[in-house]
């Protein structure tokens, strides 16, 4: 704990004397830029036993059996990420990014396993994308390629945490060729062909969870984490390979004031690949796509053929400092239905309570966050499959505020509450505080 606090108190200080000494930003073809997260996290200890047959060298130490478990039960502080960034602007009509995630604890995937360095963004666009009240070319056209976020992808991030929604289907980037355009003011189209994300699984709170990972491979293994209580998601693209390609396409219609203040987005959106036999994830002897939804030992979910195939849409909803943000979405996995629904609402308050150090401001804003999101699962499943939650019905809650220290830097409390319908009681509560700073 000491250490954590001595680091977090250096990188703020360093922070904000480079901000006070910074002069005014100029426009320049590489702008870099880094993000650093630290946490405070109390994860509620659950347990549901399982009933598929293990041999007993499968068995963890000091356990009569196997169950799914919270991953990290109890409270811990940690470092989470440390983002590197640079925003390429060759010409007005040419951008680019590159984000490098150094230790990226919350979003390894598909377990804590998995490689600490990652890349998660790089692409390159050409043209101009006419975005939500940003300024632009009401018509103009655009394309996009590299590791980058799917087009229905919620835009900002407003707490730490995910929603049931966010996590299933859309967490991780994709390698990608998006092409896109506007027609006036109003409406607008996205193209994209894909790699597409692989099917696992994973906790939907802070930590994924370990699935399969080494730990598993010794007799009567003992656990660092444990497995969490998964739902099938879109896991991170390991390869680029467009074998199993993914075809997407989205229509949009929006109207927003002329200041850009005020303003209604409305997407459709529809994806479709065909499912491997067997994806290869890093950090898991798991495979992904049909290798993991047909179980092992004869006991799966009750799959048909090897589409892949969802739909929906977002409705996103600003006025002045006021917004909200809907996406509902339908999948079917190799003829497993299911429907995803979230909804986050949140109010920007301005906090001008000025200090003396040049005129800056301490506790530059105040933003409350609910959000709503539901899983529910339209097949039934073998009991004995080795993760019965990713059959439940699911509702998840998130309450949170996160409040702006000084420009760059601010701290967000959020608290998660779980509605699972399960053979048993499963409460997998939790609070999560993470100071954030940007520079």
């Amino acid at each position: 704990m000491r250490w954590l606090t001595a680091a977090i108190l250096l990188v703020i200080s360093t922070f904000v004397s480079a901000q006070e000494a910074a002069p005014e930003p100029e426009k320049k073809l590489f702008e870099f830029h880094g993000e650093f997260k630290a946490h405070y996290r109390w994860s509620e200890d659950s347990r549901f036993p399982l009933q598929f047959p293990f041999p007993p060298e499968f068995i963890p130490r000091g356990q009569t059996s196997i169950f799914l478990r919270t991953v990290s039960p109890g409270s811990s502080a940690e470092v989470s990420a440390f983002n590197l960034i640079v925003d390429l602007t060759p010409a007005d009509s040419i951008t680019g990014r590159l984000r490098v995630a150094v230790v990226d604890l919350y979003n390894r995937n598909p377990t804590s396993t998995d490689q600490t360095v990652n890349l998660k963004e790089a692409w390159m666009q050409f043209g101009t994308r006419a975005d939500f009240l940003k300024e632009g070319d009401p018509t103009a056209l655009y394309a996009l390629f590299g590791k980058a976020p799917k087009f229905e992808r919620q835009p900002d991030r407003n707490l730490e945490s995910y929603g049931l929604v966010s996590t299933a289907f859309n967490r991780f980037e994709d390698h990608q060729l998006q092409i896109g355009g506007s027609v006036g003011q109003h409406f607008y189209w996205r193209t994209q062909v894909s790699t597409g994300n692989p099917v696992f699984f994973r906790d939907p709170n802070a930590l994924a969870g370990d699935n399969g990972n080494d730990d598993s491979r010794f007799p009567n293994p003992e656990l660092h984490l444990n497995s969490g209580f998964p739902i099938l998601y879109d896991a991170e693209v390991e390869d680029v390979s467009f074998e199993k390609a993914e075809m997407g396409a989205g229509l949009g219609l929006r109207f927003q004031s002329e200041d850009k203040s005020k303003g209604v987005d409305i997407l459709g959106f529809y994806y479709q690949r065909e499912l491997a036999k067997r994806a290869d994830l890093r950090g898991t002897f798991y495979g992904g796509d049909l290798d993991l939804l047909d179980g092992t030992g004869g006991i799966g979910l009750p799959i048909r053929g090897n589409d892949k195939e969802e739909y929906g849409g977002n409705i996103e909803f600003r006025w002045e400092k006021f917004r909200v943000f809907f996406q509902g979405v339908h999948q079917e996995l190799a003829g497993l239905e299911r429907n995803g629904y979230e909804i986050e609402v949140l109010y920007r308050a301005g906090l001008p309570l000025a200090y003396s150090a040049g005129g800056k401001q301490l506790f530059t804003f105040l933003q409350p966050v609910f959000r709503f999101s539901s899983l529910d699962n339209g097949f039934n499943a073998d009991p004995r499959f080795v993760a019965p939650s990713t059959k439940w019905d699911w509702k998840k809650y998130d309450l949170g505020v996160r409040i702006g220290i000084v420009q760059g830097v601010d701290v967000t409390a959020e608290y998660s509450f779980h509605d699972i319908i399960a053979a048993r009681p499963v409460n997998v509560d939790e609070f999560l505080t993470t100071l954030r700073v940007r520079f």
